[in-house]
């Protein structure tokens, strides 16, 4: 089941999504475990972090949903697609953030059966699948990428100042960084 929502909280029932009035809410703490690595504040963060992610995201779906008839992660493909095409579909799906490998392979496929993108074959290996767009998918790309460019203005840059775009930027790099540093760890 699809669920849309705007102003929202999740709530979990087995295999639904659901979601009840959120916007007076800041993300509850939930009391699951008695262990202490990581401090109240530390918590907090990290499910902020979540909640931000989830209600942010949710309601730019919602505006792709509403005006284009695709999910943001079908519009994502696009978008990773625009400016370097063709790729094989492991190149593409390995760009993605919001869906795994799998789904972004039936998100491909549904959208090769809209006449956005096409498959061909690989001139090395024609075992490899290359993705890439129909003429009439990349002009309707354009028009969808100015929907998700106003969408994330409108729910993400409008509400922040630069101070907190650039704290937002830091903290990704130094997450980057440590999982550089961790894969690389793990390599040796």
């Amino acid at each position: 089941m699809r669920a849309h929502a705007c102003k929202c909280e999740m709530v979990w029932l087995p295999g639904v999504r659901l979601f009840v009035d959120m916007a007076a809410k800041s993300p509850s703490r939930p009391n699951h475990s008695r262990a202490r690595l990581i401090t109240r504040e530390q918590e907090d963060a990290w499910y902020a972090l979540l909640f931000t992610r989830a209600s942010v995201t949710d309601r730019i779906d919602r505006d792709l949903q509403e005006q284009h008839g695709l999910s943001f992660s079908a519009v994502e493909i696009l978008c990773r697609l625009y400016d370097d095409e063709p790729q094989s579909l492991r190149s593409l799906a390995n760009q993605l953030v919001s869906v795994s490998s799998t789904r972004a392979s039936r998100l491909v496929q549904e959208l090769v059966d809209a006449g956005h993108l096409q498959r061909g074959a690989d001139q090395d290996d024609g075992r490899k699948s290359i993705i890439s767009f129909t003429p009439a998918g990349r002009r309707y790309t354009e028009k969808v990428a100015r929907t998700l460019e106003d969408a994330v203005l409108r729910y993400f840059i409008a509400p922040l100042d630069d101070e907190d775009i650039a704290a937002i930027a830091r903290v990704w790099d130094k997450l980057r960084a440590a999982q550089a540093e961790e894969l690389t760890i793990s390599r040796r």
